[in-house]
């Protein structure tokens, strides 16, 4: 017993207390901890300090029991960048002295825990030179059509206001996905006239950078009523500038991958639903501050997505990274000077200006509503802007106010990240759509969206559903102005997320996708005073996307459930879409045999 009482208290002396050791014809050899060791993240990783020094020894830091490096003995800090984002890591950092006896375990070790994402954001200039056609009120480019018949969007030049192409980037260190936003009128999937569109882009980055597939990239217009018409329907602009927004879109993502640091990521939402109106009732009516009509409320289609939803990226150091905005208000709300991006680019600006980092807006639900401008009847009183009489001052302090409430009730996200991109068809079937496709080119209102398979096959359209999940954040792409209620079924269908994030015009612009079904005689019957209907490819494309968007989402691991009626709609997935005879509702996955050799241009 006593023998084993005195091996006990050795063992114990090997932990706490310098050791000393040393075989037959070998030099002593000492090994201790550093003193006063302290772990802490850094924007960029790991940082290690300490305090005791000792200039005839040598350290060797090690993590998780391997050794990262070894360094002279005066050294009192270490960084290490090649930590991952949500990973525990055990460090230890061991000071030996000159001599050739054996090393021992170094007996303490503290745990960092990191960040559970890594972001990058960026911008690029793309304000053209000169005056260009404006895209967004009207129909044509007055060269047939007069102006004063329909109006037309515009021609100007940049004055004071810069647009832009921003980006953004969130890894989890398994999987990077990239949102980009670009501040023109809209932007196509594919052009006829050259490889400017969102998948051109979006192959662009992926072939320039591996760990970034073309289907976890999302690109999306803003939809400026006062911006350049990348559309085609008012006169188009120039190849070199379409090849100029590639390149600049391009390079901002690329610049955003490359400037990814750590940072925790919140989200938070507030209730902006007075400034904006559902066009379908009679809230549409009462646009000033005293109520026009004094009747009561009734509403054909009810609904509108009138929350302000807001995710926040901030660097270990507190740094701000990203500020991200998303909000179901139509372009139009104007207020700027020359060729703008309407209300996005100016809360994206003010964003960046107010918290550092890299401000991003962009455009929710559009379909069937549209902004207060600045106030309407029912719009609270208590908004910062109710009372300032400059336009875009005065929607900018509103805008601004629900971004820091958003940001004052937001929690952490947490969870993986992932995307899923699916391609669906749809028969043309809205006459106006038709003709523009067909015709439109002699009347000066010549949509310049590729006209050949697999973009448009026989009577058929093929466009791009969506979806990327940031932790227990969803965020689904609907490829043209999405009625609100596409972003509703997917909420209804999923269970347990903290917030699912609805961006318009999002990898594709196909005009408006109504949904539900049943609410396209309505929006028909009202086509006198909304234009929803004239712009919509199809009475089913709004619930197919719907559809498609949930399934996406759940194939990313969220919880829930599609509803039966999503079965008719998705039942030809699979099937390659270039044959001319595939049924409305047909659908593929990209990569998947049929859709590669649909794939080609």
């Amino acid at each position: 017993m006593r023998r084993r009482l005195v091996l006990l208290l050795s063992a114990s002396l090997l932990v706490a207390a310098p050791v000393a050791y040393a075989s037959a014809g070998q030099e002593r050899s000492t090994l201790r901890d550093v003193e006063g060791l302290q772990v802490t993240m850094a924007d960029e990783g790991a940082h290690l300090t300490w305090t005791a020094t000792d200039a005839d020894a040598r350290l060797e830091v090690l993590r998780d029991g391997t050794l990262l490096s070894e360094l002279a003995g005066t050294t009192i800090s270490y960084d290490d960048g090649t930590v991952k984002p949500a990973t525990t890591y055990e460090y230890r950092v061991v000071q030996v002295s000159h001599g050739k006896g054996r090393k021992l375990p170094s007996p303490t070790s503290i745990a960092l825990t990191t960040p559970g994402y890594q972001v990058g954001a960026s911008t690029r200039d793309i304000s053209p030179t000169g005056f260009v056609n404006l895209g967004g009120f009207g129909l044509g480019n007055g060269t047939v059509i007069p102006d004063a018949i329909v109006g037309r969007g515009g021609y100007d030049r940049q004055k004071s206001e810069t647009i832009r192409a921003r980006a953004t980037v969130i890894d989890d260190g398994k999987t990077a996905i990239a949102i980009a936003n670009i501040e023109t009128q809209g932007f196509f999937a594919a052009y006829q006239n050259g490889p400017w569109g969102l998948q051109d882009m979006a192959a662009q980055v992926a072939k320039d950078i591996p760990g970034l597939p073309a289907g976890n990239i999302l690109i999306a217009s803003d939809h400026t009523h006062s911006g350049p018409d990348t559309i085609g329907v008012w006169g188009g602009v120039a190849e070199e500038y379409f090849a100029f927004i590639k390149a600049q879109t391009v390079a901002a993502i690329e610049e955003a991958y490359a400037s990814r640091g750590f940072a925790n990521v919140v989200a938070g939402e507030s209730d902006a639903s007075d400034l904006v109106y559902n066009q379908s009732c009679t809230e549409a009516l009462n646009q000033s501050k005293q109520p026009d009509y004094p009747g009561p409320e009734v509403c054909a289609t009810p609904g509108k997505d009138g929350l302000f939803r807001v995710l926040r990226a901030t660097a270990p150091s507190g740094r701000v990274l990203l500020t991200f905005a998303a909000y179901a208000a139509h372009a139009t709300a104007g207020g700027g000077d020359g060729v703008h991006g309407d209300w996005p680019q100016f809360l994206s600006d003010a964003m960046t200006a107010d918290f550092g980092g890299t401000g991003i807006a962009m455009v929710g639900a559009l379909g069937g509503t549209q902004p207060c401008r600045t106030a309407c009847a029912f719009t609270k009183p208590s908004n910062p802007g109710y009372n300032i009489a400059e336009r875009k001052a005065a929607y900018l302090a509103n805008y601004g106010a629900h971004v820091k409430a958003a940001l004052a009730t937001a929690t952490p996200v947490t969870g993986p990240v992932g995307a899923k991109q699916q391609f669906i068809r749809e028969a043309i079937t809205g006459p106006a759509v038709t003709a523009l496709f067909a015709a439109g080119h002699y009347f000066g209102t010549g949509i310049l969206r590729s006209h050949e398979a697999p973009w448009a096959t026989g009577p058929t359209i093929r466009t791009v559903a969506s979806a990327i999940r940031i932790g227990d954040v969803a965020i689904i792409g609907t490829p043209g102005e999405g009625f609100p209620r596409i972003g509703q079924d997917v909420r209804d269908g999923l269970q347990g997320e903290k917030m699912v994030i609805q961006l318009g015009l999002a990898n594709d612009q196909v005009g408006y996708l109504i949904a539900p079904t049943a609410y396209v005689p309505v929006i028909a019957a009202e086509v006198g005073v909304n234009d929803n209907i004239i712009f919509n490819v199809s009475p089913t494309i709004g619930d197919h996307v719907a559809c498609t968007d949930l399934a996406l989402a759940l194939q990313l691991g969220f919880k829930g459930s599609a509803p039966a009626q999503c079965a008719a709609l998705t039942a030809t997935d699979g099937l390659d879409p270039v044959v001319s005879s595939v049924p409305v509702g047909g659908a593929y996955v990209p990569g998947s045999p049929a859709g590669a050799s649909a794939g080609k241009r």
